[in-house]
């Protein structure tokens, strides 16, 4: 994990208020350079908390000019409630001035057939555009990312998104990028909080190859944002200056 980047923060707050700036800013940067920006988001509440953040500091940004991805989704109804994509633009969208063409959510299974159907059209939809700026993930306290478990075989297969029917989370049926798909974003940015979170932290600096976040590209366009209690069985080297 040597050519990855860390960010400590001392606790969760201080990692939401964190992350939420740094995104900002990415992003309003990207946009001067290049007048639009795509963010790839996640679940879970720790992400929640983060665009809830994002919105409330979001005034530099050129909202129709966002282009919004998910790199999973449960396979449940669009108007479910725990659709990841209904819980990010509730956030969101009720401040920012979202353009509708440009929010991409995952299939649902009021729209496709089965969740493979979802994830093939899903699929096809990504690869017709840009490569993504910014994909956001959360390491889960199962040491899921995205839809990924430990306890499932990690994808090797190119295909950059997979519908997954036997998840062990709330919904079996779930739809969700592969390794390839996630490293063919230009950043990734991983949230880390808790000690539940801090064994599989530590297995993944290992390069665990059980674990889903071992399989992410080392480089320094992966950046871990991290709170102290997700880090204490990772080894830090201190000095006083």
């Amino acid at each position: 994990m040597a050519a990855s980047r860390l960010l400590r923060c001392d606790d969760r707050t201080d990692l939401v208020t964190e992350t939420a700036t740094r995104l900002v800013a990415a992003m309003s940067a990207r946009q001067a350079e290049g007048g639009s920006v795509s963010l790839c988001l996640t679940g879970g509440v720790l992400a929640n908390d983060v665009y809830a953040a994002m919105a409330q500091q979001a005034d530099d940004l050129q909202a129709s000019e966002i282009h919004l991805w998910w790199n999973w989704d449960y396979y449940i109804a669009t108007d479910n409630p725990d659709r990841n994509s209904l819980q990010a633009l509730s956030r969101l969208a009720g401040v920012l001035a979202l353009d509708p063409a440009k929010i991409h959510p995952i299939p649902s299974s009021s729209a496709t057939t089965d969740a493979e159907v979802g994830a093939a059209q899903y699929a096809n939809e990504l690869l017709e555009s840009a490569p993504i700026d910014i994909c956001l993930l959360e390491l889960g306290s199962q040491g899921q990312i995205a839809g990924l478990f430990p306890q499932q075989a990690i994808p090797g297969s190119p295909d950059p998104v997979i519908g997954i029917v036997d998840a062990q989370a709330a919904y079996s049926e779930l739809i969700t990028l592969t390794p390839s798909g996630l490293n063919s974003c230009q950043e990734i940015w991983i949230l880390a909080s808790g000690e539940a979170v801090a064994r599989h932290l530590k297995e993944i600096f290992e390069q665990n190859p059980d674990q889903p976040g071992s399989h992410l590209k080392q480089s320094e366009s992966l950046l871990w944002l991290v709170d102290n209690a997700a880090t204490t069985q990772l080894g830090f080297h201190h000095c006083s200056l």
